[in-house]
């Protein structure tokens, strides 16, 4: 039996970046909390206007998780790649 796997790879560990990251995974959601939840988020925003065209849609909403106020900002980019970038760039 000779078949061959879809996803084979002669590098070990390896997989299609396709497989993992979709095209229209744009949005990314942060919930903040704390007492620098505010600057944190500020901070965030302007981050995400130096990537890449610059035309990342911010929203927030202010929700209450377990008696705690969390700032859940929602950045929705361009494209898949801006994401990623601002993702590594922030973790």
């Amino acid at each position: 039996m000779n078949e061959k796997d879809q996803y084979e790879s002669l590098a070990c560990n390896c997989v299609e970046v396709g497989t993992i990251i979709r095209e229209d995974d744009t949005v990314l959601t942060i919930d903040l909390s704390g007492v620098n939840a505010q600057s944190r988020f500020d901070t965030l925003k302007e981050e995400a206007a130096k990537i890449g065209s610059g035309n990342c849609k911010i929203s927030s909403e202010t929700v209450d998780e377990n008696g705690q106020t969390v700032i859940r900002a929602m950045f929705d980019f361009d494209c898949t790649a801006e994401k990623l970038i601002f993702q590594m760039k922030n973790s």
